[in-house]
């Protein structure tokens, strides 16, 4: 009888240790974690860089698309409904044509505003561009491009279109969104 009240309490001792020690270091790691996010969630958030490069051949010629998208803390923020800071975006693409350089400029969200209502406009900023392949042929190279919130990964789209025999680009919005991402640099 001795042996087994001997067992119980060592069992319960070593499981009533056990549970405080988790407890304790559960306890001891809640203070720091929540010192680091609220300090994280203080500051504006930037979307991480990406870079997207794509090489075609078009009306016999070898083109390499370069796309780079980075946060660019002089633009204006972007702020959401709950008052959370974005930094807007800035694209810039640069394109060869048989290695030379051919077409090199950088967007913002500025570039798009003509094509955006004022609800549109408001806090959200240049997603990201990519090189549309479905579109780009012998004329022209095409980039699809998206405005919207940060996080929420939806807004209008468009196309910009870079002409092969030379010209100005262009912008156009997107009647035909696509929404799947498959090709797209952005959220």
């Amino acid at each position: 009888m001795k042996k087994a009240i001997y067992a119980t309490c060592s069992l319960i001792l070593a499981v009533g240790l056990t549970a405080c020690g988790e407890k304790k270091s559960e306890a001891s790691l809640q203070p720091s974690t929540e010192t680091e996010q609220t300090a994280a969630s203080d500051e504006p958030y930037a979307d991480p860089a990406q870079e997207n490069n794509s090489t075609v051949t078009l009306g016999g010629h070898k083109y390499e698309v370069k796309v780079s998208r980075e946060a660019d803390k002089e633009l204006p923020m972007a702020e959401d409904e709950l008052g959370k800071k974005f930094y807007d975006n800035r694209v810039t693409v640069s394109i060869t044509r048989d290695g030379a350089e051919f077409f090199s400029k950088s967007y913002t969200k500025e570039a798009f505003a003509d094509f955006l209502t004022e609800a549109e406009s408001k806090g959200t900023v240049l997603l990201g561009m990519a090189f549309d392949s479905d579109k780009s042929d012998a004329h022209a190279i095409y980039l699809g491009a998206q405005i919207g919130e940060t996080g929420i990964g939806e807004g209008p789209s468009f196309t910009v279109e870079i002409p092969l025999g030379g010209g100005a680009s262009s912008i156009m919005r997107d009647s035909e969104q696509d929404t799947t991402g498959d090709d797209g640099m952005g959220e």
